[in-house]
């Protein structure tokens, strides 16, 4: 009797990873048709907006990338032992972009 619960116990298993499978593929090939036409559409307004006002969009941009190290910044700073030891902090970042570097060469 066990022995026939863990064999159904296998095949609904089985039969939850294959429907599992294929709703993530239909999904899949669903959002990418849809990105896909999204960006057909937008392409064309996009690059002439991006024409038309180059100036604005590279302030944006800056400002934008400004903003977010500033806030990142004072969101370290307001951790103590970060703050207290920078060399610590600079310890920690390298170590940071030395393991997504190499995480990045790896999956590449």
């Amino acid at each position: 009797m066990i022995k026939k619960l863990n064999e159904n116990k296998t095949q609904i298993l089985q039969s939850s990873k294959r429907l599992t499978e294929t709703a993530l593929n239909t999904a899949s090939g669903v959002v990418t048709k849809a990105t896909t036409e999204v960006d057909t559409y937008i392409s064309p307004i996009r690059t002439s907006v991006l024409k038309r006002f180059p100036i604005l969009f590279s302030l944006l941009t800056t400002f934008g990338v400004a903003t977010t190290f500033l806030g990142f910044e004072k969101i370290v700073s307001n951790v103590p032992f970060l703050d207290q030891n920078p060399i610590i902090m600079l310890i920690l970042g390298i170590s940071i972009l030395a393991a997504t570097g190499t995480l990045y060469k790896k999956l590449s």
